[in-house]
């Protein structure tokens, strides 16, 4: 389905602060024109529909504005989703929409009241804004143009100049046959004239060549203050980039949440059910989301102690060449509504893949408590028919040699093995493609040996 001009935005607001139409609107209004807001669920979650000017309008305020905090109040958090309303439409009575497509001033004086605070600076000193900036490269911009005009018609005039000159030379030579029929002192006089003559020529051609010469520096500097002025834009822009990337990812090491980020995964064959394999070791998982054209993994555990598992025994370790860097989120829980898709509202982006949990896909009982095992060299393989207890029929599963292996038969049937792998990563990617396939009517469960062979 297309992107629309209409964004889906959910915040988190436990604590069921008031929320106005005008404060949604003066956040996301510095990032595009808003036309309308609709307010149309008021729970712990509230759910809004933004309509935009157009889909760019809507695109970018998903990539700027996603995971961002409202009010700079830490407690309302805020998750935006690509809508598939075409526009959002009041009722007669509707009173938690509002139209600002009719209110142009008042969306002015935001953008007024945004002017103001930028052209402050730290120390009060006033700087250019980003309209007063655009305006003093225009006029930088004409000021070469007009340089320009000026430089061709002194490299005209300098022309005409050097041409009289040379025949102004000529002029000087005076023939011999007038030496015969005038008097010295009168070709004295004609060349003297014409010296005079000659120098203020050369005068005039020295001036222009000298103006000329100015025109050029003033060209030259006007332009390099232009780009001056582009790589300081630039370096805003990139300034700003990363300060939004450390809103969303970075939290204060007191602070955690059920929430972990993952980085850094070779998305070419890091598939979600690899990574649900791993990470379900160290608890059970609620919610995923893979932004694999991001290498990022956001992962909802069931209990705090699960998210506090698994940054301890996973963070910094390598996995398929990259090294894991896994870090607490702001979010506190994952929003994602699956109803809101089947009902048409909200469209599931072709760069993510999703992993709702149930009682079905965990791998521990609620109440259970558990300590798992670090990544090690040695796997333990669980739920073993009778069928499975030798080498040659684990053997299919294997891509790379073991070192070592050892089978252990259970009473109730319910067998288990231990394989030794070469080096850490070996075991992890066998365990990350191999944990929950079937093999002998059994469903194979693996997991890190607590004690590496």
């Amino acid at each position: 389905m297309a992107l629309t001009k209409v964004v889906l935005l959910c915040i988190q607001n436990k604590k069921q602060l008031t929320i106005t139409h005008d404060q949604i609107y003066k956040h996301f209004s510095q990032y595009g024109q808003i036309e309308k807001i609709l307010i149309f669920e008021k729970t712990q979650i509230w759910k809004v529909f933004l309509e935009t000017k157009n889909k760019e309008t809507a695109q970018n305020l998903i990539k700027q504005c996603n995971n961002n905090i409202l009010n700079t109040d830490n407690s309302l958090r805020m998750q935006l989703y690509p809508s598939n309303l075409e526009n959002v439409i009041f009722s007669d009575s509707n009173s938690a929409g509002k139209d600002y497509s009719k209110y142009k001033e008042k969306r002015d004086s935001y953008n007024s009241t945004d002017d103001e605070q930028n052209s402050v600076g730290s120390q009060g000193e006033q700087n250019p804004n980003a309209n007063s900036t655009k305006n003093y490269q225009q006029n930088i911009q004409q000021s070469i143009y007009q340089y320009q005009q000026h430089l061709q018609q002194r490299l005209y005039e300098q022309q005409v100049l050097q041409m009289r000159l040379q025949t102004q030379s000529l002029d000087l030579q005076v023939p011999d046959y007038v030496n015969t029929i005038v008097s010295a002192q009168w070709v004295d006089q004609f060349v003297q004239l014409g010296k005079l003559l000659q120098s203020q020529y050369l005068l005039q051609y020295q001036l222009i060549d000298n103006y000329i010469n100015y025109i050029k520096q003033e060209s030259a500097n006007a332009l390099s203050e232009i780009q001056n002025q582009q790589r300081q834009q630039q370096l805003q822009q990139q300034l700003q980039i990363n300060n939004t990337l450390n809103q969303i990812y970075h939290v204060d090491q007191e602070e955690k949440s059920r929430v972990i980020v993952a980085k850094s995964f070779d998305d070419s064959v890091t598939t979600i059910d690899m990574l649900y394999n791993i990470f379900s070791i160290y608890g059970n998982i609620d919610k995923m989301v893979y932004q694999k054209d991001k290498s990022t993994l956001l992962i909802e555990y069931h209990l705090q102690k699960c998210a506090d598992q698994c940054i301890e025994k996973l963070n910094n370790v390598v996995f398929q060449g990259q090294t894991l860097q896994i870090t607490y989120s702001i979010l506190q829980e994952i929003t994602f509504l699956d109803e809101l898709e089947e009902l048409g509202l909200v469209e599931k982006t072709f760069y993510e893949e999703r992993f709702i949990g149930s009682e079905a896909t965990n791998r521990y009982k609620p109440k259970n408590s558990f300590v798992a095992a670090s990544p090690n060299d040695t796997i333990f393989l669980m739920n073993l028919s009778n069928e499975l207890l030798n080498i040659e029929s684990i053997q299919p599963l294997l891509e790379t040699d073991i070192i070592d292996f050892k089978f252990y038969e259970d009473p109730k049937q319910k067998h288990s093995c231990a394989l030794k792998f070469k080096t850490v990563e070996d075991a992890m990617y066998f365990l990350a493609k191999n944990h929950g396939k079937v093999m002998a009517d059994r469903k194979i469960l693996m997991t890190f040996s607590k004690k590496p062979m």
